[in-house]
């Protein structure tokens, strides 16, 4: 063999040493590691808008669509020349004045003000005292206030010229065109969000929330036209906002795929193919109120994802906001993560640095495609509630079996974690998060805890040695934990006799069956004979449903461990 990395002609080839491999002997590798098992249901993964994700992507995937071809404009990107991203902070008044000036000095470009009714310029002078009139000031979505702000900036003798922010008039809304007009005196402010995030909260997908953003976005066209302003000129007082998530490679294909849909929505409409203006916001569907720590590390993923896709803007929620209002501590880790990923990690100095990743391109691909169709679909009457009630229903599915695992709360819960509490806060408007079931039922075996009494409890009868149940108490200690329920076991039983004495000296209704699968062919039934007549009124098995061993119930991989929780809070009478 040649000296590795040796140079020829003057040009270094790494590769030269390894032999070249295609799929077919990838192929060939992996159906010997499948063993006869089928590949598609071990490594095909099928997302909630029907598009199947492959283990293996190369440059013949990405082929790309006629009508958008890879290299369609803004793709890419919306900034020819790149450059950061405007680092955003939502605030309201309940978070008070003094962690806005904090935000403000701490390093953020813009301020998102949730504030209700249409206000006056007295009341958002007093909340925005000490603000820089540099910094925009961009009003939530659906925020009525903004006369108020305008009359804030004259109040303050700002010329047109220098006011910054936004009205946050929903693009749909009939009030659209008054304040597009309204704003043309203004080349800073945006007066209307198109808001995909709002789809995304109540459990649409992604191609569904491209659709709904796309179908807002032509409305907002068409109020547009019917009042007589200049199209081109109203575009750009548009901007998008979308939902970040944890899957980081649909949140990037899914921002590079809105950009080439408006651009080709806008070249529909005759225009020349416009720039999306894209704000992107850590889905609040993601966050848990349960481990809130962990949704530290979900917004990261979500922000790098945003960046990385392309986001002009971004917000990231802080750790506490599905609690309540956050502290300052959360806030200040909110922008900071912001912060590290710009300044310290500069992910805004590469353009585009998904691009020519075959699965980000390919998946791009996909993602336009089937929301294109889609969209085609909604301007023909189809309704997008129900698509987006099919799509929150099989979330919730997942969800419930932990296919859609959610740490902290139906994988790895921590039963004695401290309570994080913070004043109340009322969620976004039809927000649907996907740890709400389970973080229920925490709460009624909390509240049942309380006072100093007895944390509800399950009976673990685990038969055989430490090594033969390990496995299965574990799974069901961490399973029954997601219901807030304790897991009391010995070290294991050798006979049912045994199992069912101890069983009677504890104090719950409830008892489940622990061990491997060779001892169930010996104990298992006699076990779960010997618990009923013991007067155990539930016993569940951790395994696979078997009718020979006459459980009530079976904890498996891959049961509807939320159903099997509510049974058991049932019969513990939670």
């Amino acid at each position: 063999m040649s000296e590795i990395g040796a140079a020829e002609g003057g040009v270094m080839s790494l590769a030269a040493d390894f032999d070249l491999a295609g799929r077919d002997e990838w192929m060939a590798l992996v159906e010997q590691a499948l063993r006869g098992a089928s590949f598609d249901k071990r490594l095909v993964h099928t997302t909630y808008d029907g598009i199947q994700i492959q283990p293996l992507y190369t440059g013949a995937d990405h082929a790309g669509d006629p009508s958008m071809p890879g290299m369609a404009p803004f793709t890419r990107g919306s900034r020819a020349s790149g450059g950061p991203w405007q680092v955003r902070q939502a605030h309201s008044p309940a978070m008070g004045h003094a962690e806005l000036l904090a935000a403000v000095h701490g390093g953020v470009d813009a301020i998102e003000l949730h504030v209700e009714g249409a206000g006056s310029p007295d009341e958002l002078g007093a909340l925005l005292e000490g603000v820089p009139e540099s910094v925009p000031v961009m009003l939530a979505p659906g925020s009525e206030a903004s006369e108020a702000l305008v009359g804030l900036w004259e109040r303050r003798g700002l010329a047109p010229a220098e006011f910054q922010g936004g009205f946050g008039v929903e693009a749909a809304d009939p009030r659209v065109a008054t304040a597009v007009s309204r704003s043309l005196a203004f080349p800073g402010v945006v007066a209307a969000v198109a808001n995909g995030a709002r789809l995304a909260d109540q459990g649409a997908s992604e191609a569904q929330e491209l659709a709904g953003s796309l179908g807002d976005g032509v409305a907002f066209l068409r109020a547009c036209e019917q009042a007589g302003l200049e199209l081109p000129k109203a575009v750009a007082k548009l901007e998008f906002r979308y939902a970040a998530g944890v899957d980081q490679f649909s949140t990037m294909a899914k921002l590079r795929a809105a950009r080439r849909l408006w651009a080709r929505v806008t070249q529909a409409c005759g225009l020349e193919p416009a720039a999306q203006r894209q704000h992107a916001v850590t889905a609040g569907a993601m966050m848990t109120r349960r481990d809130p720590w962990v949704n530290m590390i979900r917004t990261t993923v979500a922000c790098f994802a945003a960046a990385a896709g392309g986001a002009d803007a971004i917000t990231v929620a802080p750790y506490d906001a599905a609690i309540g209002v956050p502290d300052p501590l959360g806030l200040r880790i909110a922008r900071n993560t912001q912060l590290l990923l710009r300044e310290e990690s500069h992910l805004h100095q590469v353009i585009d640095p998904a691009g020519g990743s075959y699965y980000v391109e390919w998946l791009t691909d996909a993602l336009a495609t089937t929301a294109w169709g889609l969209f085609q679909d909604l301007e023909a009457g189809a309704a997008l509630a129900e698509r987006i009630e099919a799509t929150h229903g099989a979330r919730s599915r997942d969800v419930a079996t932990r296919r859609l695992p959610i740490t902290g709360v139906s994988e790895f819960p921590h039963l004695e974690e401290p309570t994080v509490e913070r004043p109340p806060m009322p969620a976004p408007y039809g927000l649907r998060r996907r740890a709400e079931p389970f973080e229920a039922l925490r709460d009624a075996a909390d509240a049942a805890g309380a006072g100093g009494t007895t944390r509800p409890e399950a009976f673990l009868a685990c038969l055989g040695p430490l090594a033969v149940h390990s496995a299965r108490s574990t799974f069901a200690t961490n399973l029954l934990a997601a219901g807030g329920i304790r897991a009391i076991a010995g070290d294991g039983f050798d006979t049912p006799a045994e199992a069912a004495t101890a069983w009677a000296a504890s104090a719950s209704p409830v008892a489940v069956v622990c061990s491997s699968d060779e001892l169930y062919q010996e104990q298992a039934a006699a076990t779960v004979a010997a618990l009923k007549e013991a007067g155990c009124s539930y016993v569940l098995l951790a395994g696979r449903p078997d009718d020979r061993w006459g459980a009530d119930g079976y904890l498996y991989l891959g049961c509807d461990a939320l159903a099997a929780l509510q049974a058991v809070h049932q019969r513990l009478g939670l």
